[in-house]
């Protein structure tokens, strides 16, 4: 093999890994996405869902703090699980009154009503208990029912590419593009490697066909030698 056989066919092995791996990403953002139904779902597979962090209450030094542009791994809650919440867990909930997904530390739970704070405006204006109300505290009222999931870890600085790959534009740019691209790659390799074959086999054909001739011509050859002998005597 040629090095510059070599080349290709690392090249080709590369790009399998990526073609396979961007097909894998979108696959799982598909299945992901048929699960919202409306604009409380979030996506998620198998009751693991993701939420991109575009705010930064929840920045700070605790092991479950995270910045503006984490993603956010979250257990989908069924309603029995929502009763089992505890103090001091991290959810996401939908408020319905700014349409949006809230994701902050709960502060105080009675009946069905779930009170939670952002760690960033607990540190400034104090953590709520229950009876330390203060008006520059940010806290959010919910019900059970809008509470959406648990966190359970993160990955820092994803979640901002994750957002903008769900995008229009970033959909193109980050994932129809390279996929055309690996396409057209794979698709070159393809039909270098059927060239590559059908050459070997018209060499072959055109080898065997030079042995079936040169075999006749001997045999040829031999029998005019025969009979020229048989003449002779």
């Amino acid at each position: 093999m040629s090095s510059k056989q070599r080349v290709f066919k690392y090249l080709g092995i590369v790009g399998n890994v990526v073609f396979y791996l961007l097909l894998l990403m979108l696959l799982l953002f598909s299945i992901s996405n048929l699960t919202v139904r409306t604009e409380k779902d979030l996506p998620n597979i198998f009751g693991k869902g993701f939420v991109s962090i575009l705010s930064g209450s929840m920045e700070g030094e605790e092991k479950d703090n995270f910045d503006t542009g984490s993603l956010v791994f979250i257990d989908i809650l069924s309603d029995s699980q929502k009763q089992n919440l505890e103090v001091g867990q991290i959810i996401v909930f939908y408020d319905n009154v700014q349409r949006i997904h809230i994701i902050h530390r709960i502060k105080t739970i009675t009946g069905d009503t779930v009170v939670t704070q952002g760690d960033v405006n607990a540190r400034m204006y104090g953590s709520f208990d229950g009876t330390n109300f203060d008006p520059n505290m940010q806290l959010e009222a919910s019900s059970l029912d809008d509470v959406i999931g648990r966190y359970t870890g993160h990955w820092s600085g994803v979640g901002s590419a994750i957002q903008e790959i769900r995008t229009p534009n970033g959909l193109v740019f980050y994932v129809i593009l390279p996929l055309f691209i690996l396409f057209t790659f794979e698709a070159v390799i393809l039909i270098r490697y059927i060239l590559r074959r059908n050459k070997e086999k018209l060499e072959l054909k055109y080898a065997l066909e030079k042995e079936a001739l040169r075999l006749e011509l001997e045999k040829e050859l031999l029998e005019k030698h025969s009979n020229k002998n048989k003449l002779l005597t």
